[in-house]
């Protein structure tokens, strides 16, 4: 499959907002706390305001917060955002789309800008990847650092194989299946929500395109970024084999 057209991300994180912080592991945060730590110190960041792009409810903010920075966090989910803002009252939570946005005055302070969890991985053309970046750029103080992960290929490919996965709460259980073919990854969330004695079904699909370095520093340069560097994190997946699971790049407005 070559093409974007087949899929789409329409109403990902609709009525799943809500159960979020419970279907996502938390797992991956002190390590990203970290990395964040280390970018600031490494690039010498003053503390001001993080641009958190895509934020979801708010769990990147949160290390943000915790590492001393302001936040103005956006994403294209009304419902996530709402959620981050319950979180963190104090903080700015923006609901707009990354590829075509505007933060005013709010813009004047940012000292750093970030995207986690493989978010950017939602858009799934170049054209679209591109015009996030544009955005970004936009709303940035010349020199200041764009740091945001990215689900590669070999991680895509891979992941189309995993097993179907059980998560019980409480109030819910869920049902993750995975798909997808070529650069394409699917997740399917069946989601029953317990009413009583019976379940209400929610069904949610979720679809992630790779990207790797060659296809991102070219559109990195084009808006008007200088790449700095690019980190590699490593893992073992269910075939038993190393994979690289994920990217980080830190580049510069420049």
């Amino acid at each position: 499959m070559d093409s974007e057209k087949n899929y789409e991300n329409l109403v990902a994180y609709r009525v799943i907002a809500q159960f979020y912080d419970k279907l996502m592991g938390g797992n991956k945060y002190p390590g990203w706390k970290d990395l964040i730590a280390d970018v600031v110190e490494k690039y010498n960041i003053a503390k001001g305001t993080c641009l958190d792009i895509a934020c979801g409810t708010g769990n990147i903010s949160k290390l943000l917060i915790e590492l001393g920075f302001k936040v103005v966090g956006l994403d294209i989910s009304s419902e996530m955002v709402s959620i981050a803002t319950q979180k963190f009252p104090e903080e700015q939570f923006v609901c707009a789309d990354s590829r075509n946005f505007n933060l005013g005055d709010h813009s004047k302070s940012i000292t750093l800008a970030v995207s986690f969890y493989d978010s950017l991985n939602y858009l799934l053309s170049d054209d679209d990847m591109l015009q996030a970046f544009k955005s970004v750029n936009r709303n940035l103080p010349v020199g200041t650092i764009f740091l945001f992960d990215m689900n590669p290929t070999d991680h895509i490919e891979t992941a189309q194989k995993f097993k179907p996965r059980v998560f019980e709460e409480a109030e819910f259980y869920s049902i993750f299946r995975f798909g997808g073919e070529g650069r394409f990854w699917t997740l399917d969330i069946d989601l029953f929500l317990k009413n009583g004695e019976c379940y209400r079904l929610i069904k949610e699909r979720h679809v992630e395109r790779g990207y790797n370095k060659e296809d991102i520093v070219p559109m990195l340069e084009r808006a008007g970024f200088n790449l700095l560097e690019v980190r590699e994190e490593h893992k073992t997946y269910e075939d038993g084999k190393k994979h690289l699971s994920r990217l980080y790049f830190i580049a510069q407005k420049a």
